[in-house]
């Protein structure tokens, strides 16, 4: 059957469901609606397949744009991280990842997926990065690094709304930055129907599903049942040609009904963006609520490193091996070093440290992008070792309390 699509066939039936870009409840009458072109990304056309008709899918886009690495969250020696895969079968499919405060594990009863102590960051701006090498004779040495194209594979919308915040802060203004994004010539997300513990993307308009800056999405409804769709030609191109089939009435009611539930999770976990900003404008100045609320934290930076976001990076100048090289290393508002400098250190209490990363996440990237800059994906959360939960703070912060 046609499924433009499972609401078309059900014109006067009413699917009601919080979506992602209004943050509101509305009510779905056709798939002509904005509303379901949002929480679908171009008219409920949706496709259905398994991992075989994925690993169709990568093959016939590598094969289109010929020449091309992949990139994404890979299983290897039951640990996982993002990374360039050897092949399509690394990507983590019969496993589940267990995240809470402080706590992460690899479980193989599951296998939903998230994300890992890395993400995207980890490509686009290398936690150790060569910016410059000079040569004895004072000439710029080329590196020859993202010379080659590269596919993302199976990022997560949290992911790729980072990715954009990171291009408004740095695309165009670091050169290895720009050099890697450049490289980037598909994205394939895999939307989130079941999030984890510490996860609250859609309370900040990150997922869990993708609309827009992606080529090909595909949602995991069962173990084996993917649900494809497609957010450029490209991406159209690739999925008419892999043969699939349009998603049936069932497919598509379970995958709304999956993205409703999630939504209507996670926007239960942290209090409306608007109320957390006027909160912390009218409580920066209140010493004793930030010292509470970090008294748990050792500024060992894990939050900075984590998060798919940060973007502080530290210079050094080395010699090695007759070139001369300037290295830049990832650096964290958290840690203790970082508000040193040559006239004293602008941040030595823990409290103040804490206090900048809060208000950087959520008044000063408006400023700087036009969005906040925290995506929900609560890396923060679960790989803090004392599990200070950036969500306790955010709704502390509303509440008027300390507890």
């Amino acid at each position: 059957m046609d499924n433009e699509c499972y609401l078309h066939k059900a014109k006067y039936v009413m699917l009601e469901t919080r979506l992602l870009n209004t943050g509101l409840a509305k009510k779905v009458w056709s798939c002509s609606t904005m509303n379901t072109n949002e929480l679908c990304g171009n008219n409920c056309n949706l496709f259905v397949g398994g991992f075989k008709d994925l690993g169709t899918v990568v093959k016939l886009l590598q094969e289109d744009l010929g020449g091309v690495r992949l990139f994404g969250y890979k299983l290897h020696n039951d640990r996982i991280e993002f990374g360039e895969m050897k092949d399509f079968d690394e990507i983590p499919t019969t496993v589940a990842d267990i995240q809470k405060p402080g706590y992460f594990r690899i479980s193989s009863t599951g296998y939903r997926f998230r994300h890992s102590f890395s993400s995207p960051k980890a490509f686009l701006l290398p936690p150790e990065h060569s910016i410059l090498t000079v040569s004895q004779g004072y000439e710029i040495v080329e590196d020859g690094d993202g010379e080659m194209g590269v596919v993302f594979l199976g990022i997560k919308p949290c992911d790729r709304k980072a990715m954009s915040i990171l291009d408004g802060i740095l695309y165009g203004k670091s050169p290895v930055y720009t050099k890697r994004r450049d490289s980037i010539k598909a994205i394939i997300v895999e939307e989130c129907l079941e999030p984890g513990e510490t996860c609250f993307c859609s309370a900040v308009k990150a997922g869990p599903t993708i609309s827009s800056g992606f080529d090909i999405a595909y949602a995991r409804l069962y173990k084996d049942t993917l649900v494809f769709k497609y957010g450029s030609s490209l991406g159209e191109k690739i999925l008419v040609k892999a043969g699939l089939q349009k998603a049936q009435d069932s497919h598509v009611k379970a995958y709304f009904e999956m993205v409703a539930n999630a939504i209507s999770m996670m926007n239960s976990r942290i209090s409306r963006v608007e109320e957390l900003q006027k909160a912390l404008k009218e409580r920066i100045g209140d010493k004793s609520f930030w010292e509470k609320v970090s008294s748990n934290c050792v500024g060992c930076g894990n939050c900075n490193y984590v998060c798919p976001t940060c973007f502080c990076t530290e210079i050094n100048d080395i010699v090695e091996e007759g070139y001369s090289k300037r290295i830049g290393m990832w650096l964290g508002c958290l840690t203790y070093t970082y508000g040193l400098v040559a006239g004293g250190h602008f941040r030595q209490e823990l409290y103040t440290r804490y206090r900048h990363f809060v208000l950087h996440k959520f008044l000063f990237y408006p400023k700087q992008v036009g969005d906040v800059g925290c995506v929900g994906c609560g890396r923060c959360i679960t790989w803090c070792p004392l599990g200070v939960d950036l969500r306790d703070t955010l709704n502390l912060l509303v509440e008027g309390g300390t507890r």
